[in-house]
């Protein structure tokens, strides 16, 4: 990694010498948060926002597995700052505690997780890969100088997983797209083998994915299934990403080869957000592909995420991002982190923020590399980022859709299911051309209905409005416009207090009494501080406790913290409520126990 105009940045290897010959002079990072270890079970999304609704633990090794890999216009954007940058508006993912593994992906040939992913990644327990990556005749060439000789593949096998070691990540997708001669497939094969072998001796946890393209005997071609002609490198490896152009007939051809090797979660079946002939299109209805994913109980690969800040842009990033993975939330895991002997402490910064804020006022702590003329002290650094809620997905579910026909279009045959992109979206490189063509062609118009919203989206304009009536239901919503720390806090709205809401699944354990504390700031001004108290609720495997503050304190801003004393020595869920309809900002939590000799809170 080098440096980029006297900033520390991240930057991927480009070619085999520009790897080899900066192997020994590699520029280390600081120092960079380990991976949170998670419990053996996992909990299914269903009820999970609703603290009153008793959760089935499942163990986590039977449960499909979910990937999401990261594609961005190209990566290394604004987040290649490791000391973070003023773009404040850049996309963030927050939705970490139902995925398990991440994959930082761009089309160079030795792509490198920047600091901030890595970070974000390993603070809720989820595992990051890197992306090699060969394409056309210059994919050719660099595999003809690999494949050469033992040597060669084993020097670059070796290289991998010094770079993961010394950077902290988890491994690799390997993504071949080029012919490989035939005579050099074998090589190929043993490459992930020892790969594979060496990361695991020297990383725990560790994994290396092979995508479907090449075969096993070196033609490119994608088969969209676990068959003979891909499996060779299956069974040298971790896990195979398929690609997106699959049927249900493939994936359980793909699900029975799995089960002679009793490896059924390792197949990763690809989603492509963007549509591109994934079954049913993309966008947000990309949960009709997931639903059949799991109905041959499968892993799952979702590529581009990104898409819902990539298309849309920025201004309703946040609501469009919660609308979009409410969709896929039925059909994916909560997987539950452990805090042993260490405090769990959130501010629900999401690494962006227009001001950085320390106990509720503006600070004046230097964001990092300025990308362009700000007055406000804004911020993204994804190592800023602090634990997240579960995901919250039912008053973001599209509940009806309906479509406005343009008479110029009379005789297209529409878009099955929800999705709105399905054609403008057909492949990501078409994107241009099809702006021109919407340019003289008018759009059809989607409006999707949600608990709370109407979501208007006609070609990349997205809006939204109330419903008129909306759905009695206790939820989140991020507030970037303040912050206690950070750059951003939760709003809490309770329009049904006899549901508690749930806002985490996690693993906290100490030898004595657990305490907490949550900083809050009521939106009515005139509620007084007894009013109406925000109470806290702690679970764990013997009860669920509804617990009063101990005390209240005032601080600046309008900022309050309320202390909650508990015989609790062990903690598997947080959630909160009022006693009558109200609303808040949440700014902190913290569930843990205090030093004794120090009066703070313990931290590890």
């Amino acid at each position: 990694m080098e440096m980029e105009a006297q900033h520390r940045v991240a930057k991927p290897f480009k070619t085999l010498d520009e790897l080899y010959s900066k192997l020994d002079d590699l520029k280390p990072w600081p120092d960079i948060v380990e991976l949170r270890d998670s419990v053996d079970y996992v909990f299914s999304t269903e009820n999970a926002e609703t603290i009153n609704e008793k959760l089935e633990k499942l163990d986590r090794e039977q449960q499909p597995k979910t990937i999401v890999c990261h594609d961005m216009k190209g990566g290394y954007l604004e987040d290649r700052f490791i000391d973070g940058c003023d773009a404040h508006d850049s996309y963030v993912f927050y939705n970490w505690n139902v995925i398990d593994t991440f994959i930082y992906f761009s089309h160079n040939l030795i792509t490198i997780p920047p600091y901030g992913w890595i970070s974000a990644a390993h603070n809720h327990g989820v595992k990051i890969l890197g992306t090699i990556i060969t394409e056309h005749n210059e994919g050719v060439e660099v595999w003809e100088k690999i494949l050469a000789s033992n040597e060669e593949t084993e020097k670059f096998a070796n290289a991998l997983v010094q770079l993961a070691k010394f950077y902290n990540f988890e491994g690799w997708l390997l993504n071949v797209e080029n012919k490989i001669k035939q005579e050099s497939t074998e090589r190929l094969i043993y490459f992930v083998k020892i790969l594979t072998d060496r990361i695991h001796e020297e990383i725990e946890n560790s994994e290396i994915i092979w995508y479907d393209s090449v075969t096993c005997t070196g033609e490119l071609i994608w088969q969209n299934q676990l068959n003979d002609k891909n499996l060779c490198y299956f069974l040298k490896c971790d896990g195979i990403f398929l690609n997106y152009n699959w049927t249900e007939k493939g994936l359980a051809n793909s699900l029975a080869l799995a089960k002679k090797e009793n490896r059924e979660r390792d197949i990763y079946v690809g989603l492509d957000v963007w549509g591109r002939g994934c079954p049913g299109g993309g966008g947000f209805n990309s949960a009709y592909a997931l639903k059949l994913i799991r109905k041959h109980s499968l892993s799952v690969a979702i590529f581009a995420q990104g898409w819902t800040h990539e298309y849309f842009g920025p201004t309703n990033f946040h609501k469009v991002e919660d609308t979009f993975w409410a969709q896929l939330m039925p059909y994916l895991y909560i997987h539950v982190p452990i805090f042993e002997n260490e405090s769990f402490v959130t501010s629900f910064c999401r690494g962006i923020g227009l001001n950085h804020y320390s106990r509720g006022k503006i600070s004046n702590e230097e964001p990092g590399h300025k990308t362009k003329k700000e007055t406000r002290n804004a911020f993204y650094n994804l190592n800023k980022q602090k634990y997240q809620t579960i995901g919250q997905w039912k008053h973001s579910k599209i509940m009806t859709v309906s479509i406005i026909e343009d008479k110029e279009e009379k005789n297209d045959p529409g878009i099955s299911g929800v999705t709105p992109l399905a054609k403008e979206n057909a492949t990501k490189q078409d994107q241009d051309s099809s702006k021109k063509e919407n340019q003289v062609k008018k759009e059809k118009e989607y409006n999707y209905e949600t608990g709370l919203d109407i979501m208007n989206v006609r070609g990349q304009s997205v809006t939204f409005r109330p419903r008129l009536t909306p759905v009695l239901l206790n939820y989140l919503e991020f507030h970037k416009d303040f912050a206690f720390d950070g750059g951003g806090c939760i709003r809490f709205v309770t329009n049904n207090p006899g549901s508690h809401y749930r806002l985490f699944l996690v693993h906290i354990e100490f030898a004595r009494d657990i305490q907490a504390s949550i900083t809050y700031r009521l939106e009515d001004a005139s509620d007084q501080p007894y009013k109406n108290n925000l109470y806290l609720i702690l679970g764990n495997n013997f009860s669920v406790q509804t617990i009063l503050p101990f005390q209240t304190i005032q601080l600046d801003s309008g900022w309050k913290k309320s202390i909650y004393l508990t015989s609790l020595k062990t903690v598997n869920e947080i959630g909160v409520t009022f006693l009558r309809r109200g609303s808040c900002s949440l700014g902190e939590i913290v569930v843990g126990t205090l030093n004794d000799s120090r009066g703070q809170w313990i931290t590890s």
